[in-house]
């Protein structure tokens, strides 16, 4: 059985966040699709400012209102920083003990936590890139 060809980690985040994109395209209404794009384009800038923790914190409190509600842009962006972060399939897992970002990051140590806050932010130029190109600007 041949093996799988090496790739990079920027090879892993690039795939990962245009599926995630893409899902967003295939899915959600417009305004949802213009709110992740513009949610996306800021949280870098949050992230550095304020720690990945404090940003996804703030994301999470922009939450649906009832459980029936669909997803806020911010829960879909929380939830696809943390897939990267936590799912056991991840190739950009930095936390294994929890699925939800903040519940690991209350859980780690500091080294994790910098390392998951710099794997966050190389991963959201991938995610940046995607919305820009595929997903619309509000009107």
């Amino acid at each position: 059985q041949p093996s799988a060809p090496l790739r990079s980690m920027d090879q892993e985040r690039a795939e990962f966040a245009l599926k995630k994109i893409q899902a967003i395209l295939g899915g959600a209404d417009q305004t949802h699709k213009a709110e992740v794009r513009r949610y996306l384009n800021n949280l870098p800038a949050l992230i550095r400012m304020n720690g990945l923790g404090q940003a996804l914190a703030f994301f999470l409190t922009k939450k649906k209102k009832k459980p029936e509600d669909k997803d806020t842009a911010h829960e879909t962006i929380y939830y696809m920083v943390g897939a990267w972060l936590c799912d056991a399939s991840s190739k950009g897992r930095i936390f294994s003990e929890s699925t939800d970002a903040l519940s690991a990051i209350t859980q780690s140590d500091m080294a994790h936590y910098m390392a998951a806050q710099n794997e966050a932010l190389a991963l959201l130029q991938w995610l940046k890139k995607f919305a820009v190109a595929l997903l619309p600007k509000e009107d």
